[in-house]
């Protein structure tokens, strides 16, 4: 199975991924992570970089997934706001015949917009986020799991692994959003 966080800059995506990989147990493939030990001395990355990045992160998604039965692999990398880059990843996950789950992250734009003033405050960000109430995003098209991260984050987990799982973690109905998974083709 593959867990892919969805949604626009600091809504929360990285947090619930390291969250999720935990609970469910699955393995953490972070792209941010993967850039800064193959290009540590960028502060930015092109288009180009950031395609490979994923490339890179979906081959380590395979060799996961065909080596260790049973695993679950939780991609935090691209924030799937472009309906092309959701395109890919269903086709990607179809084509090696996993489940797909996305999880998309929600917030107000200005909670987004503290979370990343109060980063840049704290530390040096080394990949600094352009006017995050300017950046164009495309839907991310159903099916997947909305979490509303202004909920405490035991509340984002159990929304988002009810929405894998199918189960309720807390014995009551969810109605933070719709709860879908997209299931490929049967693994031959």
């Amino acid at each position: 199975m593959i867990v892919a966080l969805g949604g626009r800059p600091r809504t929360g995506k990285t947090t619930l991924a390291r969250a999720l990989a935990q609970a469910i147990p699955g393995i953490l493939l972070d792209k941010a992570e993967l850039r800064r030990v193959l290009f540590p001395k960028l502060a930015t990355t092109s288009p180009e970089q950031n395609d490979r990045l994923n490339e890179w992160l979906l081959q380590a998604a395979v060799w996961h997934l065909e080596t260790i039965p049973g695993s679950v692999v939780v991609l935090d990398g691209r924030p799937l706001t472009r309906l092309r880059d959701v395109e890919a990843l269903r086709r990607f996950a179809y084509g090696i015949g996993r489940a797909l789950h996305i999880v998309e992250c929600v917030c107000p734009i200005d909670v987004s917009v503290a979370r990343a003033d109060a980063r840049a405050a704290a530390s040096q960000d080394r990949d600094p986020i352009a006017d995050l109430s300017q950046e164009a995003a495309d839907p991310i098209p159903e099916p997947k799991i909305v979490v509303d991260t202004l909920l405490p984050p035991a509340r984002c987990l159990g929304v988002a692994l009810e929405g894998i799982t199918g189960q309720s973690t807390s014995g009551r109905p969810e109605t933070s959003g719709p709860h879908h998974s997209f299931s490929p083709r049967p693994r031959s």
